[in-house]
């Protein structure tokens, strides 16, 4: 187990708090740099450390930290810090599962649900996908792609699948190689395959939609986490 006491540079690109929710804010910075993979897993960080590159004091960073620990991001380490919990390979095929089964009712529900809001937002997320794939913002196509995902699951119209989904989608991100996007061949064909998703649910085809959650999903495993991935659903 390794020891890390020092976080600088760790929330760049987003500066130290300055809203009155700190306790909010704390959350979504630190949540987000253990799912962005900035905090290593298995890597033990100093609360203080952490509050002193948010600029705010211990009391909200730690009610973000509990918060987080009941989430099972993190782990408490008396008198040392915080450690980022690690997946295993059973916890991660568990998320790989349940992401793509998740992925192929939401689809097959968008296709008999959706309304033309909904159809309009997921072509919005559609665009903004095929504008910025080139980009070298690893983060920001990740963001732009899952809330492709999103959004139609959203269309779904079922609460419990879009949230749980939600929470899935981010503990994807806490394994993710998250290189996909630095291929233009691998950009493309994930743009391509979200453009096919999307006209099944429009063409309110249930069957083609589900399907091709599933092959874009197959195809996503294959590309970066194979290793994890060998059962088709």
């Amino acid at each position: 187990m390794s020891e890390n006491n020092s976080v600088a540079g760790i929330f760049s690109g987003h500066g130290q708090i300055k809203t009155p929710t700190y306790k909010e804010q704390a959350y979504r910075l630190i949540k987000e740099a253990i799912l962005y993979q900035r905090f290593q897993a298995d890597t033990i960080y100093s609360q203080e450390a952490i509050c002193q590159e948010l600029g705010i004091s211990r009391t909200p960073v730690r009610e973000a930290l509990l918060e987080l620990q009941k989430e099972n991001y993190i782990r408490f380490c008396r008198g040392k810090g915080i450690q980022i919990v690690s997946l295993d390979d059973q916890a991660i095929h568990d998320i790989l599962e349940m992401r793509i089964y998740l992925e192929m009712a939401g689809a097959e529900l968008a296709a008999q649900r959706a309304t033309k809001s909904d159809l309009d937002y997921i072509r919005e997320c559609l665009e903004a996908n095929q504008r910025h794939h080139s980009t070298d913002n690893i983060i920001q196509n990740y963001r732009i792609d899952h809330q492709f995902h999103r959004s139609v699951a959203k269309a779904a119209h079922n609460a419990l699948l879009y949230n749980t989904l939600d929470d899935v989608l981010n503990h994807y991100l806490r394994f993710e190689t998250l290189t996909v996007y630095q291929s233009q061949t691998f950009a493309q064909s994930i743009v391509d395959e979200h453009q096919a998703l999307y006209e099944a649910v429009k063409n309110r085809n249930a069957q083609q939609a589900r399907q091709a959650a599933a092959s874009h999903l197959e195809n996503a495993y294959r590309r970066t986490l194979g290793n994890y991935w060998t059962k088709k659903p």
